[in-house]
């Protein structure tokens, strides 16, 4: 397995402002939010924990979620192929651009309803 580090953990929010607010309140730095893949995201850094804001999951509409909470962990990969040969996708894999660049993704849920995402960094010009 090539999983080289976890990226950040993703939590969906009703109000992603409100939510934004609260974590610089405690010292976090707030990127965003922003307009992202048909939903708004936020990236949030506070010490070594790094989390991601989302008011959409962009597997939404394949698994059943609660309106505010955990979503997934996020981790990275040198060798996506490698990394999710065998295991049954829940979303992707797609590219995706944002802040971060230009990324391939897909998300599984392993037993117990935990949801991963494997993302490998690709050049910007996907």
């Amino acid at each position: 397995m090539t999983v080289t580090a976890l990226a950040n953990l993703a939590v969906k929010v009703r109000d992603i402002e409100a939510a934004a607010d609260w974590y610089r309140g405690i010292g976090a730095t707030v990127t965003g939010p922003v307009e992202w893949e048909g939903a708004q995201r936020a990236d949030v850094c506070l010490g070594a924990l790094k989390l991601t804001l989302f008011t959409r999951a962009l597997y939404e509409d394949r698994t059943d979620l609660p309106d505010e909470g955990f979503l997934h962990a996020a981790l990275m990969s040198d060798d996506l192929e490698s990394d999710t040969a065998g295991m049954t996708a829940l979303w992707g894999p797609e590219v995706v651009r944002g802040p971060f660049g230009v990324r391939r993704v897909v998300f599984f849920e392993a037993p117990g309803g935990t949801r991963l995402e494997f993302m490998e960094q690709l050049d910007e010009s996907g």
